[in-house]
């Protein structure tokens, strides 16, 4: 008999647990609709959103309830990884009952908010220089030539881990430089102004170290560039010998993130053509551009 009453006490007992449990009515993009059942709940109140095994995969605020439901917005994780039907725990205090293992959720909350592909649109400002040998009536030359031009491109970013993206780059660049000498020993002997312009269909993959974690990633990187010649003219360059280069590139740069869902990439790059008996060139970009993911 006293077997029996306590399993039917249990049995009871886990009855009344599971209907006072909070659980996920409908989500969107950025907020949760959860049932309360006749729990209390107040505005600014924080709770997880944990699985079937007693998991936090996202962390919400209350911003709005009634005596049957509320409204939550998103603080950390992605809505993607749960499901209609799952409870909410409430976040408690330390040294309170019940409270989470902090690195447990930490750790699944950032991976569940990383977000594995970026991509966009970017427009670089380009700080070219060149120093070329030539010879004109033999008489061995040089020309110092630097300017400026502008170039656009598309962007994707394909996260490894939190630590390292790999970026893809693809799109138009000028390379244009210029002196001005004070004598005609440019196009062989027709212009005292010594120049190179080169468009290019630029494509690029850098790797990316990024040193902070938070949306707002500052990172470091490097790669190589693959610049196909697809318009040319030069005073100086024999311009049936270009056809495409291959460059090295360094740089560092910021993703800030815009809201919940986009961001705006900043980056200086350097990047280094390969040096010849007769050439040397190399290229400096500021890069701005929009994107979409974080």
């Amino acid at each position: 008999m006293r077997a029996k009453l306590l399993i039917t006490l249990l049995a009871s007992l886990l009855v009344s647990i599971s209907s006072q449990a909070y659980v996920l009515q409908k989500k969107n993009a950025n907020a949760v609709l959860f049932q309360l059942d006749g729990n209390p709940v107040a505005k600014g109140q924080e709770f997880f959103i944990v699985d079937q095994n007693n998991k936090a995969k996202v962390q919400v605020r209350v911003e709005l309830f009634n005596s049957k439901q509320a409204k939550a917005t998103v603080i950390k994780g992605n809505l993607n990884t749960v499901q209609i039907g799952w409870t909410l725990r409430p976040v408690s205090r330390r040294g309170t009952a019940n409270v989470p293992d902090a690195a447990e959720v930490t750790t699944q909350v950032n991976r569940s908010a990383l977000s594995k592909h970026k991509w966009g649109a970017i427009g670089s400002y380009m700080m070219s220089s060149m120093n070329a040998k030539f010879s004109f009536n033999g008489v061995n030359q040089t020309a110092a030539m630097s300017g400026s031009s502008i170039g656009a491109l598309g962007y994707y970013d394909y996260a490894m881990n939190k630590n390292l993206e790999i970026r893809g780059m693809a799109g138009l660049e000028t390379f244009d430089a210029k002196q001005a000498k004070e004598t005609a020993v440019c196009d062989k002997g027709l212009s005292k102004e010594c120049n190179v312009k080169i468009n290019y269909l630029s494509m690029y993959a850098l790797g990316k170290y990024n040193l902070t974690k938070t949306k707002n990633k500052f990172w470091i990187g490097g790669g190589l560039g693959y610049l196909l010649a697809i318009g040319k003219s030069s005073t100086v360059l024999d311009t049936s010998l270009i056809t495409s280069n291959q460059v090295l590139t360094i740089g560092v740069g910021m993703d800030l993130g815009i809201g919940n869902k986009n961001t705006m990439p900043l980056a200086l790059d350097y990047s280094l053509f390969p040096s010849s008996p007769t050439v040397s060139a190399s290229i400096i970009s500021l890069k701005v551009g929009f994107g979409f993911g974080q």
